[in-house]
């Protein structure tokens, strides 16, 4: 029989409506699991959509934009009551970050994530992240909708 338990839960995260019920079914997937959870945010730089419309120096908007998702995140580990877990705020390409990087830096052996980013532009140019995700992954990938 296989073992269908998991140790630790990796979920990425960039805001949208997608990622925020990925965030929601990793917390419960860790509480089921009794498993760590690490939440991955990965500031890309290239992406028009945060930065274009508003003055000011890239990296300064960038770090703002991880704080409110950081307070975002933490605001709905808080609601669930859920304390094992850490948050890694990241700079790159969210689709190698995760699927190359944190995946064996934090030994995940799950990765959840949104089927549809906040980046839609990018998905129409070079596939979404979590279709990155689930093509090169060494672990299980589940695919919220």
């Amino acid at each position: 029989m296989l073992d269908e338990t998991y140790t630790h839960v990796l979920v990425a995260y960039d805001g949208s409506t997608d990622a925020k019920k990925a965030l929601v079914k990793a917390i419960n997937i860790a509480k089921r699991n009794d498993a760590a959870l690490t939440v991955a945010y990965v500031v890309d730089l290239r992406s028009p959509h945060l930065f274009a419309d508003k003055p000011g120096k890239i990296t300064e908007l960038a770090e703002e934009h991880a704080k409110e998702m950081q307070n975002e995140i933490e605001e709905k580990l808080k609601e669930a009551k859920f304390s094992n877990y850490q948050l890694r705020i990241e700079k790159g390409n969210p689709k190698t970050v995760i699927t190359y990087d944190l995946i064996d830096e934090v030994s995940a052996d799950i990765v959840v994530c949104g089927s549809n980013g906040i980046d839609s532009y990018d998905h129409l140019v070079i596939g979404s992240t979590s279709e990155n995700i689930v093509r090169y992954s060494t672990v299980d990938v589940l695919v919220v909708k």
